[in-house]
């Protein structure tokens, strides 16, 4: 399998950025496949296992208190934005945000990281690094069993994703507990 070298920043917003490059397969690295279902469940299956490798790293790099509540980090939150269409010069970025574990935290730091990257889409409408809408896409996993294919967002809150209605009831008595309070 022929590999492309591409670019990891994990940015944490306690100690800045920091970068790693790691080969992928290069048949992530295209303009064209961001909406196959196959595509984005090898590239979801890469950007873990690379994000799981660093995770360590982006523990000791966060900040000790939840970035929601202010409680004691318990784990971090790392969301991966694909810039892999930028074939020239392919690059992932994995916000990396401290929490204490709350489903309540987790779903307000994601709601916080979807308006970062509305705000950016907005910023930057072109084509290049930071750049916009048509560009970036986040990597939102069923909130159930982390599938990646045909995801649906709930429709009140936005911030999370599920793989069908199944997933989307089976959760509903934890999420209906946070979702009108996440809505915009």
């Amino acid at each position: 399998m022929e590999t492309c070298p591409v670019r990891f920043d994990f940015i944490t917003e306690f100690r800045g950025k920091f970068k790693h490059v790691h080969n992928i397969p290069r048949s992530l690295v295209t303009v064209d496949s961001q909406d196959d279902p196959a595509y984005l469940k090898e590239l979801m299956a890469t950007v873990q296992g690379i994000a799981a490798e660093h995770e360590a790293e982006c523990f000791a790099a966060s900040n000790t208190k939840c970035n929601s509540c202010g409680s004691p980090t318990v784990k971090v939150l790392m969301t991966p934005m694909s810039y892999l269409h930028l074939v020239d010069k392919p690059f992932v970025n994995i916000i990396v945000n401290p929490i204490c574990g709350k489903s309540i935290c987790e779903m307000r730091t994601r709601q916080e990281i979807q308006d970062i990257m509305a705000m950016t889409m907005r910023e930057f409408p072109g084509k290049g690094e930071g750049a916009g809408s048509r560009d970036t896409m986040e990597i939102l996993p069923c909130r159930v069993c982390g599938e990646t294919e045909k995801m649906m967002r709930c429709s009140r809150c936005k911030v999370v994703a599920y793989c069908g209605k199944e997933h989307q009831k089976a959760d509903w008595k934890v999420h209906k507990k946070i979702c009108a309070s996440l809505m915009r």
